[in-house]
């Protein structure tokens, strides 16, 4: 798969990826909500030996198919039930993304924006944090990757000639890898698995048939070669030179037996909530209160690629240089598909989160990784200009995170700190100030590269970066997300309850208060109780067991609750100001 002069940059990713994405991996709690959900759901899978129907806290959890939850069976088989046997499958899918980002970028350009590319996607914030996630993104990321890496190894080593003939010197078993890798990630998120990567590789087939008509014909001959190749007919008969009955056939082969059985386990309750809300409803309606303008994406991408985004403009610019190359234009334009057909479709959706364009990740990567090619190996190509302004913009923000954030919660104005007026915790705060030792390695590892880049050895420039970006994402996730983990309470009170519990045969209620976590650290069904009625109900009638709440619901339930029933204990209700009330009877305080 991997030639020769490979070796070393792949040494180089292999090593970036195992220090990024697995180191301490599991040495923090589970996060709230997505982890809570998703691990928990897999735990109580693994209790049953059921790999079929997920469930959470005992009931139908129609949220996603099951590759997810299969991963951290397995991780539990390894590791037992723990945070790293959550997270550890999506470290290996992260890994693996790596690795399949550098061999399409070197499929489509060349060795070197292979390498930058792996390195751009491995230590940006975004991907890193979900690649040491217990979710289904870096699965879903890598399956999508792993099909169009199939598609294109095949496609761009046939000889440039009518689109036509190309597919047609395209072997049956490129196309049949490639929709099984998709219906393995039908297997991870559900139809989007095969329609996007799927989408990606037709539109780019359309592209294929475009025409430039010369710049002297008449503005209605212009139009018509630009739009000829998206009429009803081209678009028909490119969806059947894809070989359709193949990709049905494939698709179904690989994720339609998991599907069948989870019906027939549900008597039909799994798909109707897994279609009708999950898909149909998120596209059509802002769930979760987890909205956001047309432009959402941008911005978010423009954050989640952070360091490598400080260049983001010259970027641009030297992406369009290399579209206008006609020997490089195909590739460009498969890759434009790619990151298009994803920004543009989740922008239309009403439900928005960063991570749904995760899969377009790697070829924003492989964009970033053009660029940093073209700046190694002849910075004649880029405007210094831009390529200035980007080291600039790196710096400073790197100043910024350094500076700013500490002032933000120590220096006080009117005796509040900025953090106070935007409403976090005092306690919080204390911890959110080192989140300034981030921006450390920006600022040192700037300027040492525009050291390097004025006395004309930009290839140890670009190295300087990749130094900064790796450097960041390492204090990230080894020492900020600690300090931080620190304040998870919920998780620390229902590992100090638990055992009490256990032994006691106590159960636990939670009033006003959801955290799915506390379901996977109390190794229990929760009662999440609907009403102050409930929660009353659940003190008087349940010996040996606490009911967690806020200040605000205790206040409101206090004066009915039976005599036996005390505050044994309070913690911060993070990241919220307040505190989590714990209410039991005298009896566990013995």
């Amino acid at each position: 798969m991997f030639r020769k002069e490979s070796v070393l940059p792949l040494l180089c990713l292999c090593l970036v990826s195992a220090a990024v994405f697995m180191i301490d991996v599991g040495n923090s709690h589970l996060w709230d909500q997505d982890e809570g959900f998703y691990a928990t759901t897999a735990a109580e899978m693994y209790a049953r030996n059921d790999w079929v129907k997920p469930t959470f806290n005992g009931e139908l959890f129609a949220h996603k198919p099951p590759m997810m939850f299969w991963g951290m069976m397995a991780g539990y088989k390894t590791f037992g039930v723990s945070e790293l046997g959550a997270r550890f499958a999506s470290t290996l899918f992260g890994f693996g993304t790596v690795l399949l980002t550098f061999a399409v970028a070197r499929r489509l350009f060349d060795l070197p924006t292979g390498l930058f590319a792996g390195l751009a996607i491995g230590s940006c914030i975004t991907f890193t944090m979900v690649a040491r996630s217990a979710t289904a993104d870096a699965h879903l990321t890598f399956f999508t990757v792993l099909a169009l890496h199939f598609w294109v190894r095949d496609y761009f080593s046939i000889p440039a000639e009518s689109r036509d003939t190309m597919l047609a010197a395209m072997r049956w078993q490129t196309w049949i890898a490639t929709y099984a890798a998709m219906g393995l990630a039908v297997l991870t998120k559900g139809p989007i698995g095969f329609l996007f990567p799927t989408a990606v590789i037709g539109l780019f087939l359309l592209t294929e048939q475009s025409h430039v008509a010369p710049r002297d014909s008449a503005f209605a001959n212009r139009l018509w070669a630009a739009i000829k190749p998206y009429n009803p007919i081209a678009f028909s008969m490119t969806v059947w030179k894809m070989r359709p009955l193949t990709a049905v056939i494939a698709v179904l082969l690989v994720a339609s037996p998991w599907y069948l059985l989870v019906q027939w386990r549900t008597s039909g309750e799994f798909m109707s909530e897994f279609i009708g809300v999950h898909h149909l409803g998120r596209m059509s309606q802002a769930m979760d209160n987890h909205s956001g303008p047309f432009y959402y994406y941008i911005v978010a991408c423009l954050v989640g690629l952070y360091p490598w985004s400080a260049f983001a403009i010259p970027t641009v610019i030297g992406w369009i240089s290399q579209a206008r190359d006609s020997s490089q234009s195909r590739a460009v334009r498969f890759v434009s598909c790619w990151v298009v057909v994803y920004l543009v479709i989740f922008s239309m959706a009403s439900t928005k989160l960063p991570n749904y364009v995760l899969p377009a990740y790697p070829a924003l990567a492989i964009v970033i990784g053009r660029y940093f090619a073209m700046w190694t190996q002849n910075i004649q190509l880029v405007n210094r200009f831009w390529l200035n302004a980007g080291w600039c913009l790196l710096i400073v923000v790197g100043a910024v995170i350094a500076a700013g954030i500490p002032l933000s919660g120590i220096a006080e104005f009117g005796g509040l700190t900025m953090l106070d007026r935007v409403g976090m915790d005092r306690v919080l705060q204390q911890r959110f100030v080192w989140l300034g030792i981030t921006g450390a390695p920006l600022v040192l590892f700037g300027a040492i590269g525009v050291g390097l880049l004025w006395t004309d050895r930009p290839r140890l420039s670009a190295g300087a970066f990749s130094l900064a970006a790796v450097s960041m994402i390492l204090i990230l996730s080894q020492y900020v997300a600690p300090e931080l983990d620190r304040l998870q309470s919920p998780q620390l009170l229902a590992e100090r309850w638990s055992e009490k519990l256990e032994s006691d045969r106590g159960q636990v209620a939670v009033l006003g208060f959801f955290r799915p976590t506390m379901v996977f650290y109390f190794g229990q069904e929760v009662d999440f109780c609907k009403s102050s009625e409930d929660a009353i109900a659940f003190a008087k009638n349940k010996v040996h067991s606490i009911l967690v709440t806020t200040e605000k619901h205790y206040a409101e339930i206090k004066d009915q609750l039976p005599e036996s029933t005390q505050v044994i204990e309070r913690v911060a209700q993070f990241p919220k100001r307040g505190e989590v009330v714990v209410l039991g009877d005298k009896s566990l305080v013995r």
